[in-house]
């Protein structure tokens, strides 16, 4: 019997777009399969932020540097950068709002004292316990009221994402907690983890009112020296 070449080449086209998409249907398949085992994979945020908040109570020394966006009415300081460690020494700088003005200043807290250096003039010598009226830096390593007991306090955590060998978790914590590292919060306030190595990296916390406050850790367990200025 001869062959109707037309069928035979209609059909054999028809077969090739068939298994072709069949084809794609199956690698898109794979693909969303793919995309979400990679979500179900990431680690849970409870124990992330648990795992953290044990790392950081042996941390010794950072850098840190804060941010504070938007108005918080019994924090007048804007941005701070310097090294502490956790026997409660610090040195660094800070730009503080005075009577709305933005100064830049200079401190060094060793021992129980606290010198300070503002625009003009040399260090003056002050009790340390005064620190805390503009911000004390010394609380982010104190294991009762810093970052490893907001890391320990956050609730609903939850991995939102990996990135450059770490880990992304939002959370929920309780405003008493936050007071410590933030004087003056109002109410519990949303906090963006980046841990890595079970160690925290930087934090934000999104207040209610609409300011933000952002903190970022460097250089843990680095030596460095604190003495009175001269």
């Amino acid at each position: 019997m001869p062959v109707d070449l037309r069928v035979f080449s209609g059909r054999w086209i028809y077969d090739l777009r068939m298994s072709r998409r069949r084809v794609l249907v199956g690698a898109l398949a794979l693909l969303l399969a793919g995309c979400s085992s990679s979500s179900g994979d990431l680690p849970a945020g409870s124990d992330l932020v648990g795992r953290s908040a044990a790392a950081m109570r042996s941390v010794s020394s950072t850098h840190f540097t804060i941010k504070v966006d938007g108005e918080l009415p019994d924090v007048t300081v804007k941005d701070a950068e310097g090294d502490l460690n956790a026997k409660g020494e610090s040195k660094g700088r800070a730009k503080v709002e005075q009577f709305g003005q933005l100064l830049e200043v200079e401190y060094v807290l060793v021992g129980r004292d606290l010198y300070f250096k503002g625009p003009t003039g040399g260090f003056s010598k002050l009790p340390a316990a005064l620190a805390g009226q503009v911000y004390d830096p010394t609380a982010i390593l104190d294991p009762d009221k810093g970052v490893a007991k907001v890391l320990a306090s956050a609730k609903d955590a939850k991995t939102v994402s990996a990135e450059n060998g770490g880990h992304v978790v939002e959370a929920t914590v309780p405003k008493d907690v936050v007071a410590g590292l933030v004087p003056g919060i109002g109410g519990d306030v949303k906090a963006t983890f980046t841990l890595k190595d079970d160690k925290l990296a930087d934090a934000v916390f999104e207040l209610s009112g609409g300011a933000k406050v952002t903190m970022a850790l460097t250089d843990l367990n680095k030596t460095f020296t604190v003495a009175p200025p001269t």
